[in-house]
């Protein structure tokens, strides 16, 4: 992926993040028999700056799940 990109060093966090989404989602499917009442999970790459200057998150998931482990809504319109 990163080798056929035409900017590594942007593809980077994207293809980081994915492999992290994997994992996450793996430990919801695993654990979903503790969730009590539900469960929201926000996701993303966050870009560190210099120190004069505020970091930046950028949100690329933002999920509710029930206690069931199914995904209830897709929340990450409210954020933007």
């Amino acid at each position: 992926r990163l080798g056929r990109a035409e900017n590594r060093m942007r593809e980077l966090p994207y293809a980081l993040y994915d492999s992290q989404e994997a994992l996450v989602t793996d430990i919801v499917n695993t654990g979903k028999g503790g969730i009590k009442k539900g469960l929201a999970i926000l996701g993303g790459i966050q870009i560190n700056t210099s120190p004069d200057t505020l970091d930046y998150f950028h949100p690329l998931k933002f999920d509710y799940y029930d206690s069931d482990g199914n995904l209830v809504e897709n929340m990450l319109p409210y954020l933007r």
